[in-house]
């Protein structure tokens, strides 16, 4: 009997080792998930950027030659920001938006996006004996798609303006800035039910690039006719639903 325990015994014990050296338990490491969730998360963010990357790729390619300007590549404009909320500048009063005050205000092109929100109208109208007014900035919240626009004029007698904000609070704010002999010679626009992505080209070889790289694209080139834009006409709620521009000829600022 004795015998037969030791035998036991001593085939317990074996197996027992054999257990703890060939199968190991799998003993899973907190910090080993955490450092596997991070990654993860970071090839979904590189994955994003990549492609985003790639969209502006694209654009250098259609914009051979352009300094093009985007959410990896923003120009720094605290100064200029500063300024412009030195000058106290005066938002306008909203027109009713209507095809006569589009008619009246120069030459409109689209509007692109879809039908939601409630309808804006911001060109940029004259007052006093100011015989010019132009684009100084725009000032855009977006992310994936294009959150909210306003924007901001100087005239001929340098009374700065701007529009009211049009949209939500949502998405992360950017600005573009236009030198005294800059305008914005075209646009292109990405859009479905809202307006996705903004792109702005000046004359000066600039492209600023809003928002996000879904919808449909629609381009508009009213630089060659001699043309610049001067105001916006569209829809808007929580994001920017629709939009439109306004243009008035160069021979204006002459």
């Amino acid at each position: 009997m004795k015998n037969q325990l030791s035998t036991f015994t001593i085939f317990f014990f074996a197996l027992l080792v054999s257990c703890t050296n060939d199968n190991e338990p799998v003993i899973i490491n907190k910090s080993s998930i955490d450092s596997d969730v991070i990654s993860a998360k970071s090839i979904a963010t590189d994955t994003s950027y990549i492609s985003y990357m790639t969209y502006i790729h694209q654009l250098e390619q259609n914009f051979e030659g352009k300094t093009i300007y985007h959410n990896y590549n923003r120009p720094d404009f605290s100064k200029e920001i500063e300024h412009l909320k030195s000058m106290n500048s005066k938002e306008i009063e909203t027109p009713a938006f209507s095809a006569n005050t589009r008619i009246s205000s120069g030459i409109s092109f689209g509007p692109w996006g879809g039908n939601g929100g409630a309808s804006f109208d911001a060109p940029a109208t004259l007052s006093g004996n100011a015989t010019w007014k132009k684009i100084l900035a725009i000032k855009v919240k977006h992310g994936a798609v294009i959150d909210a626009i306003q924007v901001y004029w100087v005239d001929s007698n340098n009374i700065y303006t701007n529009s009211a904000h049009f949209g939500g609070n949502g998405g992360a704010e950017s600005w573009m800035f236009l030198a005294n002999n800059e305008y914005i010679t075209s646009l292109q626009v990405s859009s479905g039910g809202k307006v996705d992505k903004l792109v702005f080209t000046t004359n000066l070889n600039k492209v600023y690039v809003f928002g996000g790289s879904g919808g449909d694209w629609t381009s508009v080139d009213f630089g060659n006719i001699g043309l610049q834009m001067h105001g916006i006409y569209g829809k808007s709620g929580k994001k920017v639903d629709q939009i439109g521009i306004y243009c008035y000829p160069n021979s204006m600022f002459e």
